[in-house]
């Protein structure tokens, strides 16, 4: 499998950034400027559709960020998600399908 790779300023092992419970090591200068981005993008668009894949009940923080989309944004949900693929109202698709099958499948439907 091969070395981990390390820090180029401290030499520890690195790791994904995202945040995980308790993580006091995770640096959000990256997820604050994605944030912002998609803030403001938001702002330029109408409907936007947001194609969830694999968020469960468990930690609703991913779905919960969809449904912001959807009330403050007029947008649409595709939820992609084998075992909770519920959705908020009948406008919005739920796929009771991982989330590889269910792209492909999406893929093919549109003739790509």
């Amino acid at each position: 499998m091969g070395d981990l790779p390390t820090c180029p300023d401290c030499g520890a092992p690195q790791r994904p950034n995202l945040l995980m419970f308790d993580d006091f090591g995770w640096l959000s200068a990256r997820y604050d400027t994605q944030r912002a981005r998609l803030r403001d993008w938001l702002e330029t668009v109408r409907r936007p559709v947001v194609v969830e894949l694999g968020a469960g009940t468990a930690i609703p923080s991913a779905r919960n960020s969809s449904h912001a989309v959807l009330r403050h944004h007029g947008g649409r949900l595709v939820r992609i998600n084998p075992r909770e693929p519920q959705v908020p109202t009948p406008k919005d698709v739920g796929v009771a399908m991982g989330a590889l099958a269910a792209l492909a499948a999406i893929d093919h439907a549109l003739g790509k």
